[in-house]
């Protein structure tokens, strides 16, 4: 199968859009500009790049996939995340895909093991690009999955942009959860939110927080009401503007006004309707699907 990854490379702080190809078979025919958008997550945590797709790219039809019932893949080992995430990518091709949004960071921190016929686009360049351009400080706070930090991608990548950077990181392993299935609960909501990152201010003088996980994003209000002061980057923003760029570099941008959004899970139907509901995203179809046998 063909790997075809979109990185960013830096000279200074100007960036240009590359393509790298790790692989050997031929990729699909992507002549088609009706052809759809997939996003994938392992959650409803990936809508939050859904509305920033119908916000920059209106016209185009979205396939959205989230992988509820083994969430949060932060807690899965590597084996399992790049298992799952083939497995959603196979699905999202089988629907016509033209490309892939990986809205999950921990799935994103694992591109280079992922197998795709069409182009792969990670959020964890996004978010780090989107940090640099946005600070001008030395430390940036990054909240994620603890698969996420524990891989060390995200500094990796922000030393290889900018080697000026300096990240404090702390993940969280409940948070994502709680936000995927409790996001009412105000109570268990502000103690995760505090956990995760009381321990980034007080171990440095930051002013910037990425959000490293796609679910951070829904409880933006939240942590801003929290931590005023505080500057939050969201990812999503960058990773759509990234993906513009390459549709518009091969003439691949819809112009036939669809306007459809395709929403999946393999579980928490009701879920996705509270966070469908708390991001404005209106749906022409929400369906529970069987991704593995034991689905």
């Amino acid at each position: 199968m063909m790997i075809l990854q979109l990185f960013l490379v830096s000279n200074s702080l100007d960036y240009e859009l590359k393509t790298q190809i790790v692989s050997r078979k031929e990729m699909i025919d992507l002549s088609e500009k009706t052809w759809p958008i997939g996003v994938m997550d392992s959650g409803v945590g990936g809508l939050t790049v859904v509305r920033e797709l119908i916000r920059m790219l209106p016209e185009e039809h979205v396939i959205y996939f989230g992988d509820s019932k083994r969430m949060p893949y932060g807690n899965r080992s590597e084996e399992e995340i790049v298992f799952f995430a083939n497995s959603i990518i196979k699905f999202l091709e089988d629907k016509g895909v033209k490309a892939i949004l990986l809205a999950c960071n921990t799935v994103s921190s694992q591109i280079g093991n992922l197998t795709s016929r069409v182009p792969l686009f990670g959020i964890i360049e996004a978010g780090c690009v989107a940090a640099i351009e946005s600070s001008k400080d030395e430390k940036i706070g990054l909240i994620a999955t603890v698969a996420t930090v524990k891989s060390g991608v995200y500094d990796s990548t922000l030393k290889r942009i900018d080697s000026s950077k300096k990240l404090i990181s702390n993940d969280s392993r409940k948070l994502p959860q709680v936000i995927n299935d409790q996001l009412k609960h105000k109570y268990l909501l502000d103690k995760h939110i505090h956990e995760c990152i009381d321990p980034i201010l007080e171990a440095g003088d930051v002013n910037e927080l990425i959000l490293g996980c796609s679910h951070f994003p829904i409880i933006e209000d939240e942590i801003a009401q929290i931590y005023p002061k505080l500057k939050l980057i969201n990812p999503a923003s960058k990773q759509v503007q990234i993906l513009t760029e390459y549709l518009d570099g091969k003439e691949l941008r819809n112009n036939a006004n669809l306007k459809k959004v395709e929403v999946y899970t393999t579980a928490g139907i009701k879920e996705f309707e509270g966070a469908l509901e708390r991001l404005n995203i209106t749906t022409t179809k929400l369906g529970k699907v069987k991704l593995l046998e034991e689905d």
